[in-house]
């Protein structure tokens, strides 16, 4: 019985709580009725500031409520008063904007400001009108809850003197100046015209994520930082299920509920734009395909579209069907999924692919308790773009460049019975092969079925597989260098393992347009730069071979074409003891392009292991020259 009255005790508190405002019955204390609460014992974090430390009678100036660290709070209530006469608001406010509305105390009108709702708030201004019929000195007064067990008394404003003449005392500029006389609270003082930048913009979404409810956003670790680029959270009050969907510089988003991390048999509520605002509709997931459905047990709250930001609240019935499918909130746990996008469906009604965003929680949950959700692991995907760097943007390019201009270099020395250009060739060749391989199975392991994204990525990719899976067994069968199809083979082989080569490079380029690979942008560039630096190199040994085969008396295998005639006899048996001409130089740019290879390989493979890296780098940078 004892802890039936505590709860109920406690929850009554909490009843007693005001989100729509301050009641009239603190007009003159300015203390929250909150159930038997004490305030804070420490100084405010937040202040209080005027435009100017002086105003003439009927003058108008500039209050600013707000916290110098960034820090949110949910009500307040404010007045102005004589020092002398603490029980007596004065003057009048006006207001603009939403967060805030006027109140009528002690006989006066619109003398007393207090908060809309308990949304987050960061940073308030008011306009104040000094009485026609007062003279003397004034403090703003205000009470700034922080949540509901957290609040503070007594925030006030330095001294402002209202006088009886007209002189040049009311300011009207936004700018707050620090120079008024000596405070007499313990409140830091706040300076509008050098708010420094914070870290975190504080978004109301995230408030109370892992608390009151369940919140799961994407890109991995976004919540954080609150710089989701889609972000779901779900609310249980009494025997309603409140959803809300929130997308950044899209067209865009849904929340799904998933038995699984993955697309496919899901039953999903997209927000779509809607005129000037925003709409919902049900859809369900057929595998990769996203089919429009009836709603049923959808109701929209609040929506809004502006500014390429869209979000949409919702509330859902515990149990509906989708296409023969119970979704019961209740007794079933599930995995959010979360999508956002750019493009729209041809009819411009609905969601196109998710190109801006897409993720599906690690682990399900009931949704009637808090859960921290994470998103699923991408470590597979990681690991299949990791393979495929380190085969094409390494392996093979070196091990091209080494049959193309170095079959002569190193002459009459041997790796395991072959010559060093060729054993060092078919390592490289057989790297690539395998890693590539692995990476093919790797991805379709984690994806389970054909990719959905509207990107050539996947059939380009498939089909460089395709080649790259048949070059070495072709190259296993190759005839004999006196054979007339020895030149036939030459030719095939290059033009076969070059086009290979130049499809992955293509299909990694495709590979930086995916929301799943969560790559910067920027990662085009280093690719870029792999290029030009590859052609250049390509560019010089082609030279220092011309010049090479103009100081010989017979021809010098300085290059893979040269290889490709009808010659019975290898090359490489007409001065098979000395190197061609130059290869000093070629030796010194293949340690040049292994470095610059190698260094490019490890960064690529860095960026694509840790994406989305872009954001985890600037967060970094914020903090370092922000600070917390």
């Amino acid at each position: 019985m004892v802890l039936l009255v505590l709860v109920l005790s406690a929850l009554l508190g909490r009843c007693l709580g005001y989100p729509g405002g301050a009641p009239a019955g603190t007009c003159t204390s300015l203390f929250p009725r909150h159930g038997g609460v004490a305030q804070q014992p420490s100084a405010s974090p937040f202040a209080l500031e005027a435009s100017s430390p002086g105003v003439a009678q009927g003058g108008v100036l500039q209050v600013v409520l707000a916290s110098p660290s960034g820090l949110p709070f949910a009500g307040f209530v404010l007045q102005a008063r004589d020092p002398r006469d603490p029980a007596r608001p004065l003057g009048a406010f006006s207001l603009s904007g939403d967060q805030a509305q006027l109140m009528d105390c002690g006989g006066g009108k619109q003398n007393s400001v207090t908060h809309t709702s308990k949304d987050a708030k960061q940073k308030l201004q008011f306009q104040w009108t000094a009485p026609t019929d007062y003279e003397g000195p004034i403090k703003f007064n205000a009470t700034v809850v922080q949540d509901y067990a957290t609040f503070f008394t007594n925030v006030l404003s330095g001294q402002v003197d209202v006088s009886n003449h007209s002189g040049d005392t009311s300011h009207h500029s936004t700018g707050i100046s620090t120079t008024h006389s000596p405070r007499t609270t313990t409140t830091p003082a706040y300076t509008a015209e050098t708010d420094a930048p914070i870290a975190i913009v504080y978004d109301p979404f995230y408030k109370n994520c892992s608390v009151t409810k369940s919140c799961f956003g994407v890109p991995s670790g976004c919540m954080a930082t609150q710089s989701c680029d889609a972000i779901s959270s779900v609310l249980v009050k009494g025997e309603e299920y409140i959803f809300e969907i929130k997308g950044k510089n899209v067209k865009y988003a849904a929340v799904g509920l998933s038995l699984d991390d993955k697309m496919g048999d899901d039953s999903v509520v997209q927000c779509v734009p809607s005129g000037s605002s925003a709409a919902v509709y049900s859809s369900w997931n057929e595998g990769k395909k996203n089919i429009k459905v009836l709603s049923k047990g959808i109701s929209l709250l609040k929506a809004s579209y502006v500014d390429g930001d869209i979000y949409c609240q919702f509330t859902r019935e515990k149990v509906t069907s989708v296409r023969n499918t119970t979704f019961n909130l209740v007794s079933q746990k599930y995995h959010l999924l979360v999508a956002a996008g750019t493009l729209l469906s041809e009819n411009g009604t609905g969601p196109g692919f998710h190109n801006r965003a897409y993720g599906g929680s690690g682990e399900s949950c009931y949704l009637s308790e808090v859960c921290d959700f994470s998103e699923s692991s991408k470590l597979l995907i990681r690991l299949h773009g990791a393979l495929m760097v380190a085969a094409w943007i390494g392996a093979a390019s070196v091990g091209i460049l080494l049959a193309r201009y170095y079959k002569q270099t190193w002459s009459g020395s041997q790796l395991c019975g072959k010559d060093i250009w060729f054993a060092w060739h078919r390592v490289c060749m057989l790297a690539t092969w395998g890693l590539t391989m692995a990476g093919f199975v790797v991805i379709f392991v984690e994806l389970q079925a054909w990719s959905s994204a509207d990107n050539p990525h996947a059939i380009v990719g498939c089909v460089t597989t395709v080649l790259a899976f048949f070059q070495p067994i072709g190259a296993a069968f190759r005839p004999h260098p006196g054979s007339r199809k020895r030149p036939v083979f030459n030719w095939l082989h290059w033009l076969v393992g070059n086009v290979t080569h130049i499809l992955a490079i293509v299909t990694i380029f495709f590979a930086t347009e995916l929301s799943k690979a969560e790559l910067p942008k920027w990662m085009y560039w280093i690719l870029v730069a792999y290029i030009v630096f590859y052609v250049v190199v390509h560019l010089i040994l082609s030279i220092s071979g011309c010049v090479s085969d103009r100081t010989m008396n017979s021809r010098v295998n300085s290059f893979a074409m040269k290889d490709m005639t009808s010659s019975r006899v290898p090359l490489s048996a007409m001065d098979g003891k000395r190197d061609a001409p130059l290869a000093g130089l070629r030796k010194f740019f293949l340690g040049i392009y292994l470095l610059v290879v190698i260094l490019l390989t490890v960064a690529l493979i860095v960026v694509v292991v840790l994406a989305p890296i872009e954001k985890q780098w600037k967060n970094v940078v914020e903090k370092a020259f922000y600070g917390e």
